[in-house]
């Protein structure tokens, strides 16, 4: 039974992690349809609903100890299964102690996840291995389990705070930013979203003019980005789309990718 039924990483340690990319960086794109390799068409994005969520939505991190004959996470890791509870539990003291979980996940962790922590990200019920899922909300937020034994290892467990939001957005860009291919300046760029903040300052439906002024897939579907968590965008949205209260509008921020202006729905 796989782990977490997610595309698998390849990790820095050169192993395969049983949890995907469950947590994104900074340096992804605000467009969520870029980061899919195969581009699907204008209709094809129009049909799918980003705005509803499988619930409950649960985040955690975790530190793996794998042995030898687990399912392969890292081909490197020569243990036995007796020397990886033992090792399990060893951590576990040592956060007892006050030891600092995403210090020894990035230290000792053998999947992917550590090298952020050992954050998961957000997942729903039926994402992760049964016992895992199950440890995960029997806890409480801040939690940490005992050693959690799965086909991939032992898992210490810590559950986290879900902390998302969700957002719309108009896009203006211009020739020469990432993952563009307009050919206005700068200058009519700015132009182009100070009209937009215009109109809506004037009482227009935000997907109205979302539709009529925004670059990328977004504007198809009224800007609606769905939701996401902290830290998953660009530092300059991320900043500003937290910052918002629901139902508030930005004004015109800046990022990498254009100029954004922001509505928080959720």
């Amino acid at each position: 039974m796989l782990f977490m039924a997610a595309i698998a990483c390849a990790t820095e340690k050169g192993a395969i992690s049983p949890v995907g990319e469950a947590a994104s960086s900074t340096e992804k794109t605000v467009e969520k349809a870029d980061l899919k390799t195969e581009k699907p068409t204008e209709e094809r994005r129009a049909a799918v609903s980003i705005t509803e969520i499988p619930s409950p939505r649960i985040r955690a991190r975790h530190i793996l100890v794998s042995y030898a004959d687990a399912k392969s996470v890292n081909e490197d890791v020569k243990r036995s299964e007796s020397d990886a509870r033992a090792f399990a539990n060893e951590l576990i003291q040592q956060l007892d102690a006050g030891q600092d979980f995403e210090t020894l996940a990035k230290t000792h962790s053998d999947d992917g996840t550590g090298a952020r922590g050992g954050d998961l990200g957000v997942f729903t019920l039926g994402v992760m291995n049964k016992a895992f899922e199950e440890a995960t909300l029997a806890l409480k937020v801040g939690e940490r389990s005992a050693a959690i034994e799965t086909p991939f290892g032992f898992h210490i467990i810590e559950r986290l705070e879900v902390v998302e939001v969700h957002v719309a957005h108009i896009l203006v860009q211009w020739e020469g930013l990432k993952r563009t291919t307009s050919e206005r300046s700068q200058e009519e760029a700015n132009e182009r979203v100070q009209q937009a903040l215009a109109e809506l300052n004037s009482g227009s439906l935000f997907s109205d003019v979302a539709k009529k002024y925004s670059d990328g897939p977004a504007g198809i579907r009224g800007g609606d980005l769905g939701w996401f968590q902290q830290g998953q965008m660009v530092p300059q949205f991320d900043n500003a789309a937290f910052a918002l209260t629901a139902g508030q509008t930005s004004g015109v921020v800046e990022s990498p990718y254009g100029y954004h202006i922001i509505r928080r729905i959720e």
